[in-house]
């Protein structure tokens, strides 16, 4: 049944693509110069607007026809050759176009189109929206991918750029902040009323186009002599002082690496109240959710820092990635995301390196490389046509997969060729757009390197290879064979990438230089003098591959562990390749726990934090009735010794590693190994906690909450329920009120996490944080099913959650089951009313990601309980 079911989805999914209309405008007119007015009303929730848009018509014609959609158009004419004419418009709400009709013919050349018209400050955290906080009502601009004709009629295409004149008429008692600098400030034109003009844009897409409305307050500092500012609601205010330093760190480092410098006059940051993604690279005014943005001083945690400073910097390094270059098209916009992602950590490098964001990176590729394995994955070009296909191309394949592929290349061809290479491409289309072939090109041509046909291979074909490693010792010598096979099973066994496969060996006690080769075919196989003690086939953990050593080349690793000769990375890439060959039912889970010991017991390692969501992930999906008991003490046996190491209490000047570290092992041991000590602990720090919140290091604060609430009664619940709502009413100042949100689902009692859902889906949480609230209860064993009828019953209602962190995060939780009978239930679900037919991908995927999870717990079981008897 099951199979039958998936099979119907995808059907659907295409019966329903195909019967989608083409939505690209036509090749003419080309615009050249906005001149944009927006004036907002909160008392009625509205605003009204005039565009003026200066054209070149390629030929002479009676039609334009652009974007608009969900407004009213008042008045339109368009002016040509010295004449003006009242135009006739026709709205196709299908295509999200307008099309003007004038009697007499436009004549080929200039031509200026003016749009008087009104809208809704809609809801739905897209276009030009009303955002709530501190009392009051903000609007905000959201435009990406496809929403800019919900805020304004233009020609909304990546590829038709254009200079913007923005203005606002707002109210008196607030201000504006838009991509330009504030020209002018003058009063009116009606009582109550002042009109803010920004300076003239460089050249840049309709969707990178910012206002954002309200009492802003902000901080100021500056970068290279490029102004900078920090703007949250007053409220906010002393929350910015890290989000400021971490712009200015990463300006710096951006002007040095490129050799094209910050191009635009200056560099507005905005944290707003309601916000449907993570932040947005409006040119030079870019807006965060606030939760991203603001740091609280007695909740800050080294794994908050660093997620700010991360945002912060993929968002301004986009101000070269996107705004300065743009893609022609949305099949491209990896060259937008990938980058950004691929550059985000990189200032970190130097200025926080206790952070040891390398290995940061080397996770997140991992999340891209899971999607990829599937057999509903998807190229990282994958070609778009309507809004609802582009917004489905924003995952871990445009982002993480981009970047990986990204740090192999310039793994493989070395960092400075890299560098001259990517400023070769920066120059080349400078405020313009670029195509994948453009990008590849310009790499291939400024290094001399074959690298166009790595990345080609690479971003034109879907999956990833496993990369298989096999060594054999002969007259002194080392048979080293490598050959490659697609880890998706939909892709065919004969799809080959060209690999830059990069490996070091030890030879005589020594571990020697790391030697890259590319491998183009199916198989290669290369003779080294000496015979190799191990070989590891992905230095630094740069490759996007798998790799497998078999049985015995895996074994021959573990004196490479004990020896410490591999790198934290290096490490995290072999337990991960471990893993998904067991995900993949290719490889004993008895061997994954094997390895993972012999990881744990060599002392204080960072990659035991990987090792610890897998341990997680066991309890949560693997584990039945029988094998709970011995399942728990393995893992209090396995990290006890990193436990009494660490303690509770971070030392003086201990390093945020390892506090991470301590965090992570306090709730493996606490979640998946039950321990009592732990949890008793936790409880006693929580309530002290409450009683004055000095008392608990800031890094150990969330997991302190979860676990206490593990073994919490309706009191603490209370308290945990008291703590959000002060932090986040009127005028609330978030403070730990995220990790007290996310504690409320801990609580395995069944009538505490119905409170929790009839909380999530009510006014007192944002529309932007009920995806998040659910998709975490979702994760919890003991919540799942009762939240998952939850979130069908108040479907309707979450339509309206936003693009990107709305609707898809609840989507994908639902991989988060392992049982025929509820994955058959998502299907019909699904099924009935086309209900993920804008994101048919990500369904698709949840529900292999369920049958993968089934698949996987059968077949281990055998394994998984002669491990536990052994051990």
């Amino acid at each position: 049944m099951s199979t039958r079911l998936a099979a119907a989805l995808a059907g659907m999914v295409c019966l329903l693509a195909a019967a989608l209309p083409a939505q690209r405008l036509p090749f003419s007119p080309i615009p050249e110069h906005y001149t944009l007015h927006l004036s907002p009303d909160f008392s009625t929730g509205t605003f009204q607007g005039e565009v003026g848009i200066s054209v070149r018509v390629a030929e002479a014609t009676s039609t334009i026809t652009l974007n608009a959609a969900e407004m009213q158009f008042i008045d339109t004419t368009i002016s040509s050759g010295g004449t003006t004419q009242h135009a006739m418009v026709t709205l196709d709400p299908r295509t999200e176009t307008a099309t003007l009709t004038v009697p007499q013919p436009i004549a080929a050349g200039a031509a200026t189109i003016t749009i008087r018209y009104a809208a809704a400050l809609n809801d739905r955290l897209r276009g030009f929206y009303l955002s709530k906080g501190n009392g009051r009502n903000y609007a905000v601009t959201q435009l990406e991918a496809t929403d800019a004709r919900r805020a304004f009629p233009c020609f909304d295409e990546p590829v038709k750029k254009a200079t913007f004149d923005i203005s606002a008429t707002i109210d008196t008692r607030d201000t504006a902040i838009s991509n330009g600098r504030v020209m002018s400030d003058t009063p009116g034109p009606q009582a109550g009323k002042h009109t803010l003009k920004f300076s003239t844009t460089p050249k840049m897409s309709t969707y990178l186009v910012a206002l954002v409305v309200g009492d802003w307050a902000c901080v100021r500092g500056s970068a290279d002599r490029i102004p900078i500012r920090i703007c949250a609601s007053p409220n906010r205010k002393d929350q910015l002082g890290f989000a400021l330093q971490s712009a200015e760190v990463a300006l710096r480092y951006y002007n040095r690496y490129f050799t094209i410098k910050y191009p635009f006059e200056k560099l507005d940051v905005v944290g707003v109240p309601d916000f449907s993604a993570g932040a947005m690279e409006n040119t030079a005014a870019i807006v965060f959710r606030e939760q991203s943005l603001l740091v609280n001083a007695d909740a800050r945690s080294a794994s908050h820092l660093e997620q700010v400073a991360q945002y912060m910097a993929h968002e301004i390094s986009h101000q070269w990635f996107g705004d300065l270059v743009t893609p022609q098209w949305w099949d491209d916009v990896w060259l937008n995301e990938g980058f950004a992602t691929w550059m985000e950590r990189r200032p970190m490098y130097e200025w926080k390196p206790e952070w040891n964001v390398r290995l940061s990176e080397v996770r997140d590729s991992q999340s891209a490389m899971g999607v990829d394995a599937l057999q509903n994955t998807r190229p990282v070009r994958t070609q778009v046509e309507t809004p609802e296909d582009i917004n489905g191309i924003f995952d871990a394949i445009a982002y993480q997969k981009t970047a990986q592929i990204v740090r192999m290349v310039e793994g493989y061809i070395g960092p400075s060729s890299y560098r001259n290479a990517i400023n070769a491409y920066l120059k080349k289309f400078a405020y313009g757009n670029a195509t994948g072939e453009g990008y590849w090109n310009t790499i291939a041509e400024t290094t001399g390197k074959p690298v166009d046909g790595v990345l080609s291979s690479f971003i034109t074909q879907p999956s990833l290879p496993l990369v298989s490693v096999k060594t054999a010792c002969a007259d002194g010598k080392t048979l080293l064979s490598i050959s490659q096979t697609p880890m998706s099973a939909t892709v065919p066994a004969t799809t080959t990438w060209n690999v830059p496969v990069c490996y070091k060996r030890s030879r005589a006690g020594k571990v020697e230089p790391a030697v890259c080769e590319l491998l183009t075919g199916p198989s290669r196989a290369i003779t080294l003098n000496g015979c190799s003690s191990w070989i590891f086939a992905n230095v630094e953990s740069r490759g996007y591959y798998r790799t497998d050593y078999g049985t015995s080349g895996l074994k021959a690793l573990e004196a490479a562990i004990r020896g410490h000769e591999l790198s934290a990375g290096e490490e995290t890439s072999l337990v991960e390749d471990s893993w998904a060959l067991v995900r993949e039912n290719r490889e004993s889970i008895a061997s994954f726990l094997s390895l993972a010991q012999e990881i744990v017991k060599t002392g204080i390692n960072p990659v035991t934090e990987t090792i610890a969501d897998r341990i997680n992930y066991i309890s949560e999906h693997l584990i039945n009735d029988a094998q709970r008991r011995p399942f728990e003490q393995w893992v209090r046996q396995l990290l006890h010794p990193t436990n009494d190491t660490l303690g509770w209490t971070p030392k003086p000047n201990e390093g945020d590693d390892r506090q991470a570290l301590r965090s992570t092992v306090l709730y493996t041991l606490g979640y998946a190994g039950r321990d009592p000590d732990v949890l008793r602990e936790a409880r006693r720090r929580i309530d002290m906690y409450l009683a004055s919140a000095k008392l608990v290091d800031p890094s150990l604060l969330n997991t302190t909450i979860q676990l206490a609430a593990l073994t919490g009664d309706e009191a603490l619940y209370n308290h945990y329920l008291t703590r959000v709502r002060t932090q986040e009413g009127p005028g609330g100042r978030g403070g730990d009120a995220f990790g007290f949100r996310v504690g409320l689902t801990f609580f395995p009692d069944s009538v505490l996490t119905k409170r929790t859902l009839e909380f999530a889906t009510s006014p007192e949480v944002r529309t932007q944080d009920s995806p998040t609230l659910l998709a975490v209860l979702m994760r919890r064993p003991w919540a799942a099913l009762d939240t998952w009828e939850h979130v069908k019953t108040h479907w309707d209602d979450l339509q309206k959650t936003g693009t990107f962190m709305g609707l898809r995060t609840i989507i994908r939780s639902t991989n988060d089951f392992c049982d025929r009978p509820t994955r058959d239930d998502i299907a019909r679900f699904f099924l009935e009313t086309g209900r993920t037919t804008a994101n048919e991908r990500l369904g698709l995927q949840s529900l292999e990601t369920i049958d993968r999870c089934i698949a996987m717990r059968e077949h281990q079981a055998l394994d998984l309980t002669a491990f536990l008897k052994a051990h």
